[in-house]
């Protein structure tokens, strides 16, 4: 059996912030990715390239961080 993979396209990005009990620093680093594969396909059925995937994922990313921001 032949194992196959496929390119992994990522970012990570972190979000620091002091918390307000304790005084100390603290800091949640997540990573957003998906896969250049054949099963990796847009809403009408057409496999993504690159550029589709990087701006799906910088846009879950830039969603995370901004739900995650104390007023």
């Amino acid at each position: 059996m032949k194992t196959i993979r496929f390119e992994e396209i990522s970012i990570k990005a972190t979000r620091k912030w002091i918390d307000p009990s304790t005084g100390k620093k603290r800091q949640e680093t997540k990573k957003f990715w998906q896969t250049m594969s054949p099963f990796n396909k847009d809403e009408h059925g057409v496999t993504k390239n690159g550029i589709q995937i990087m701006n799906e994922i910088r846009a879950e990313r830039d969603t995370w961080l901004a739900s995650h921001k104390e007023d």
